[in-house]
């Protein structure tokens, strides 16, 4: 099965499981794979549900019932994605953003291989060092994937602190995700926003998740890509 094929089959399959489990499936499922990464972007997934726990600002409620919902999922996506690539993936991402209606899901495998070298990827790299330095550490790795023109991975390790750690330990996971997905995200979108050439187009989303108990990291930049 070549890329396209694999491409086409895990977007049918994960717009059928969201359906499934959320009683909804996304207006459109975009997948983009490399040896290492595989990034699912959907959009319109917003059940009618959803819309009115929206409307009463209900904002925490739905991104938990989606953190309950997406533990049925990825035993099943994860399934899927490793017998329609023949590769075994260990870390799952995921990320919604409720205003534009889209939403990430990353699988990584343990070692990050596929990176890019390119002038504009490294500084990227720095970019992002700079930034995630600023709000807790500098992390001990960034790696950036171009999987298109349109969708950059960036991978970290070793981001978190003290602090963070113990909170992470005393099960206040989604507190933490929830503050630390408010600071990162801000400050990378407009990092991004200034330094758009980096991505040679303007970013459309930014999305980041995080396994704290290996203390690794993704973000996933969505590009509109500048017209030549």
């Amino acid at each position: 099965m070549n890329i396209k094929e694999q491409q086409k089959e895990l977007a049918g399959f994960t717009a059928g499981l969201l359906r499934k489990h959320f009683g909804k499936g996304p207006e459109a499922v975009f997948v983009s794979l490399s040896e290492d990464i595989v990034c699912i972007y959907v959009r319109d997934l917003l059940t009618p549900v959803e819309k009115v726990l929206l409307e009463q600002e209900q904002y925490a409620m739905v991104y938990d019932t989606r953190d309950t919902l997406m533990e049925k999922c990825l035993p099943e996506l994860k399934k899927q994605i490793e017998k329609g690539t023949g590769r075994d993936y260990q870390h799952f991402f995921y990320d919604w953003n409720i205003e534009t209606n889209g939403g990430v899901i990353v699988a990584a495998r343990d070692s990050i291989i596929t990176i890019d070298q390119e002038e504009s990827s490294l500084q990227i790299n720095e970019l992002v060092s700079m930034i995630t330095e600023s709000i807790q550490k500098l992390p001990n790795t960034v790696k950036t994937v171009t999987l298109n023109s349109r969708t950059l991975v960036i991978y970290r390790d070793g981001i978190l602190v003290d602090i963070e750690k113990e909170i992470f330990k005393l099960g206040e996971t989604e507190v933490l995700r929830r503050a630390k997905s408010n600071l990162e995200k801000d400050a990378l979108r407009k990092a991004f926003d200034q330094e758009s050439h980096l991505l040679e187009g303007a970013v459309q989303e930014v999305f980041a998740d995080w396994e704290f108990k290996t203390d690794r990291s993704i973000i996933v930049v969505i590009i509109d890509p500048f017209k030549n």
